[in-house]
């Protein structure tokens, strides 16, 4: 067994149970940290004191994804109130339990203005977290798991976050849907090269499905062993859909 920083996705794991248990299931379970994309329905003060009893941090979570399915309000060109009032709300959130990160979840779009609209709610969300610790995440993901989805490639986010240049915005390296992406473990790693400067979190699940991460086509343990070597010293989170319960689903760990 090797001791990789391992991050449960409370969104993915351990929904049997309410949010607050979840966080303590986790940490029983071995985790180092938890992650959570909306965990808005409870309120902060319950969520930053089970983190406190589980001795674990919350390490990211994501603005909302609006009403109509938009799947992300950031790079919407018509929606500037609504990602603000999200972004808004991310930041106060994310102060309360003490978040690592605020991802920007860009929303199903295309074209100029919306890496325009992108890049100025980014400057945004910065602005409101300037006098904390918490930076800005942005995910590339797949199209054939959100269609349409603006931020659909290495690219795209690097093309981001060099028009931001700020310190304090990184990428979210989701390894399953970098290789629907990019459709190879080689391709994979060639995209980890193109950003690796800026990744800040990385995830992964089994390819193609989202199953647990012993499904894989290839280790997880060795190409994360790749990506510490080029000096990734962060957390590897879970994101996967476990075929039965989640704590029927963990023996995979036994290996990481």
């Amino acid at each position: 067994m090797k001791d990789y920083a391992l991050s449960a996705n409370l969104g993915y794991l351990f929904t049997e149970h309410p949010l607050v248990d979840a966080i303590a299931r986790a940490a029983e379970a071995g985790f180092k940290a938890v992650e959570c994309q909306r965990p808005y329905h409870v309120p902060a003060a319950q969520v930053r004191q089970a983190c406190i009893e589980a001795a674990i941090p919350m390490l990211a979570i994501n603005t909302a994804k609006g009403e109509h399915g938009q799947f992300g309000l950031s790079a919407l060109p018509h929606a500037t109130h609504e990602a603000r009032q999200a972004i808004d709300q991310a930041v106060d959130y994310a102060g309360e339990v003490e978040a690592g990160y605020i991802h920007l979840v860009s929303g199903i779009t295309s074209g100029s203005a919306s890496f325009d609209t992108l890049c100025l709610n980014i400057e945004y969300a910065l602005e409101r977290l300037q006098n904390t610790e918490i930076e800005v995440i942005i995910e590339p993901i797949n199209t054939n798991s959100v269609p349409g989805y603006f931020m659909s490639s290495p690219q795209i986010a690097l093309d981001v976050v060099t028009a931001v240049n700020s310190d304090r915005l990184g990428i979210m390296f989701d390894c399953f849907h970098m290789l629907h992406i990019t459709g190879s473990k080689t391709a994979l790693l060639e995209a980890y090269a193109l950003l690796h400067k800026k990744v800040r979190h990385i995830q992964f699940a089994a390819f193609p499905d989202r199953n647990e991460p012993n499904h894989n086509p290839f280790s997880y343990p060795a190409l994360f062993d790749s990506f510490m070597a080029s000096g990734y010293d962060g957390y590897f989170g879970a994101e996967y859909q476990p075929a039965g319960s989640t704590q029927a689903s963990l023996d995979w760990m036994n290996e990481y």
